[in-house]
């Protein structure tokens, strides 16, 4: 890429207005040549087991790789480029801030390769509620290669939809608007902006880079997102339904499931195991324990009190979040976001156990939210790594929100498991290690 050229004002004013913006050419025939052997590269990968995490779909010519995306930690290349100063400098200019990388992805959209359902895609991208994205195409991206299409209404924010598909009736009253690309250019948009794509009928892959970015001010969420959606993948399989190919937390790609692939096998609790004999878990999680001791002794505090097995594996493993993000800060660091460490464990333990141990775990940072708002005793003996926490993650509940919670189905055990959180802290306590919860462990998997 030659040097940046910055935007104009009439660009800037096009992006704003329509939510989308192409920049014929910006990308030189070097840069461009060394682009698409690179992701012939990462094609390689999905093949042979390579780094990465790769998607495939079902097409009439067999399984097609669909998409590859978490790339820029295995290759200083396409890093270089994505997280260089030409598209963080145009997004930042769009932002009106400096920008920073939450996720990137190439879209291999194989000869059949299946489109998108009209979606935002805002509703797929968590922890960050907006962002711009850069479509950077190798291979022409037209109607018969199933280029892309947008709709104005990014200005609307988040529109009606199911499962991140826009509702129908919202779809029929917008307009839509082919947006050609070809190798070369470079394309922004919106996350509040509709579009959708179609069936590549060529016999001609239509490969993208699409390289999606937040305000940096808004913090760095990368590791959080990949994290969190290995989770859940791992957790509900490779479909939605068995009808459509899972590549997205949203449910708006229209490719068909493999299916010469079974449905994943559920990961052995090893896998589980593994993280709390991982050098992550002897990270200190308080002032003066690691994440492993501080698990094992909530686990120890539910078992005395006769808690059942699930309430048990709940205190257990209620931290298990930090271990998958690495989000465990020395306690005199400055903590400017909340990782949401409870619903990235919750979907990653959903794999093996369910909604009574999952979703104590799910709402445990919710109970420390309700029990500061109504218990002026417990929040008094907060720790400060607690007090530091809860800045970030709401402050104390307000009345409505401490009347819905109390109603959820499972309020008691999330208290319950709330309060062994913050009593396991003690350095001077020897308890059981983690193998002797294996079993239990194993009995609950079983149900």
């Amino acid at each position: 890429m030659s040097r940046r050229s910055p935007l104009t004002d009439t660009q800037r004013a096009a992006f704003h207005e329509q939510g989308w913006l192409v920049l014929p050419g910006a990308v030189d025939a070097a840069l461009l040549s060394d682009l698409t052997a690179w992701v012939e590269q990462v094609s390689e990968w999905a093949h042979l087991d390579g780094p990465g995490l790769h998607h495939f779909e079902e097409t009439e010519r067999g399984p097609a790789l669909a998409r590859s995306e978490d790339l820029i930690g295995h290759h200083p290349g396409l890093r270089g480029f994505i997280c260089g100063d030409d598209l963080l400098g145009w997004v930042g200019d769009l932002l009106g801030e400096p920008a920073i990388l939450y996720k990137e992805k190439v879209n291999h959209k194989q000869p059949g390769g299946a489109g998108f359902a009209p979606h935002q895609d805002a509703p797929a991208y968590r922890f960050v509620d907006h962002h711009i994205s850069v479509m950077v195409p190798l291979d022409v991206a037209n109607g018969a290669s199933g280029g892309l299409e947008f709709a104005r209404g990014h200005t609307r924010g988040r529109l009606p939809e199911t499962r991140g598909r826009i509702d129908p009736a919202v779809v029929d009253a917008l307009e839509w608007q082919p947006v050609d690309a070809s190798p070369g250019d470079v394309v922004l948009f919106d996350s509040f902006a509709p579009h959708r794509s179609g069936t590549n009928r060529t016999d001609r892959p239509r490969r993208a880079l699409y390289l999606t970015y937040n305000a940096l001010s808004k913090g760095d969420f990368r590791d959080v997102y990949y994290a969190d959606k290995r989770a859940e993948f791992a957790a509900h399989g490779h479909s939605f339904d068995g009808a459509r190919a899972r590549i997205s937390v949203n449910d708006d790609f229209l490719g068909k499931p493999v299916r010469a692939a079974p449905r994943p096998a559920p990961r052995p609790l090893s896998d589980l195991f593994d993280r709390y004999a991982s050098p992550a878990a002897l990270h200190l999680y308080d002032e003066a324990i690691t994440e492993l001791e501080h698990g094992l002794q909530c686990a120890a505090l539910a078992a005395r009190d006769g808690q059942p097995d699930a309430i048990v594996a709940a205190a257990l493993l209620h931290d298990v979040g930090h271990l998958l993000i690495g989000d465990l800060f020395p306690i005199d660091a400055k903590l400017d976001k909340d990782w949401r460490h409870e619903e990235v464990g919750a979907r990653y333990l959903a794999r093996w156990f369910g909604p009574e141990v999952t979703e104590p775990i799910r709402d445990h940072v919710a109970a420390k939210r309700y029990l500061v708002a109504c218990d002026p005793v417990y929040a008094a003996a907060l720790t400060p790594s607690s007090v530091r926490s809860l800045a970030v993650q709401g402050g104390p509940m307000s009345d409505a929100e401490r009347a819905a919670f109390e109603q959820r189905p499972g309020f008691a055990a999330a208290v319950a498991v709330r309060r062994y959180d913050d009593t396991g802290k003690d350095p001077t306590v020897t308890v059981a290690p983690f193998a002797a919860y294996h079993d239990l462990l194993t009995r609950l998997a079983a149900r």
